[in-house]
């Protein structure tokens, strides 16, 4: 079995606002936005196969199929595949086998942090062992968020692979964007000390007196 699960980017219009302008150019706008899909992608030539015939798609050269979450809500009826080298998209209304494999495909391991604009980001650096690691990257981003930008809102996706790292930024006015560098760590200096160990020698004199 070769099924991987992941998050995309998938390029979106969000929504289509009619403008109240009454100027022919200015008749709508669109919202270019974008959003987080969970996909699945198939490779193994047997699951390819089964699936290509359960969603009745006639292609015969699948080399990979990958299959869009769209509504969030798990894959299944409504969702699309998407086959590979052709590139071809398909609505998907798989049966009663195909969807009872389906329910079962996770992310796994799978973490959302949701702070409040207040909240400090050690916080999150103090999260549950289980998470903790996760809590100290949120923190890391709400402090350089929070230092070079001040606004709302602003969208971000961060992705490492052991060919790249990449980050990208959308949704944010740029003129609040304006880079203040990391506070610089006050460090306690050593100063030489000199010890100076002092030492009290009391020396007692006993006299008798008496008879000889």
């Amino acid at each position: 079995m070769s099924i991987s699960t992941t998050c995309r980017i998938l390029l979106i219009g969000l929504t289509v606002v009619l403008s109240s302008q009454s100027s022919p150019a200015q008749t709508a706008r669109v919202k270019i936005d974008q959003a987080l899909v969970q996909t699945a992608t198939l490779t193994d030539p047997v699951q390819i196969g089964f699936f290509i015939d359960d969603f009745m798609i006639s292609e015969k050269q699948v080399t990979r199929l990958t299959i869009f979450d769209l509504n969030g809500d798990g894959f299944g009826e409504g969702d699309l595949a998407r086959t590979f080298p052709s590139g071809s998209v398909y609505t998907i209304a798989p049966g009663k086998k195909a969807q009872a494999m389906m329910n079962v495909w996770s992310m796994g391991g799978n973490v959302k942090f949701t702070a409040d604009s207040k909240d400090s980001p050690e916080r999150f650096e103090n999260a549950p062992d289980s998470v903790r690691a996760q809590g100290g990257i949120f923190a890391a981003l709400l402090h350089g968020v929070r230092r070079n930008y001040k606004g709302y809102p602003l969208k971000l996706y961060l992705e490492l692979n052991g060919d790249v790292t990449a980050v990208e930024m959308w949704g944010y006015d740029p003129r609040l964007m304006r880079y203040t560098p990391p506070p610089v760590m006050s460090r306690p200096v050593d100063t030489p000390v000199m010890k100076l160990i002092y030492l009290e020698k009391s020396v007692v004199d006993s006299v008798f007196a008496g008879p000889r």
